[in-house]
């Protein structure tokens, strides 16, 4: 998409994408399942070109990352096994933050 991306020690939240220089920081550090689900929603923030990350703006990155990351098939694969919302994330290797916007955006 274009953007790069940078890993960061003193990062106060997860990530942050930098509009304008299409810079995203991720937070160093994290679990392999964090990270991937925050480089979804950040890549979401360069996707839709947003200035300011508001409640609405964050939802509509997370069920933008859902997206990505998330085959119906596989959701629904995983939601057989067990359909609890964290065994799902932790069968897909996401996070609850995807997990909750892909049921919202279902």
């Amino acid at each position: 998409m274009g953007a790069r991306v940078v890993w960061a020690l003193d990062l106060p939240e997860r990530g942050r994408y930098y509009p304008g220089i299409d810079i995203i920081v991720i937070r160093h550090g994290m679990t392999e399942r964090r990270t991937v689900s925050t480089l979804a929603h950040e890549l979401a923030h360069l996707y839709y070109g947003d200035t300011l990350c508001t409640p609405a703006v964050g939802r509509r990155a997370w069920r933008w990352a859902a997206r990505l990351l998330v085959p119906d098939d596989e959701y629904a694969a995983a939601e057989r096994l067990d359909p609890s919302a964290g065994a799902i994330a932790q069968h897909l290797g996401v996070t609850l933050d995807v997990i909750a916007a892909y049921r919202r955006a279902a």
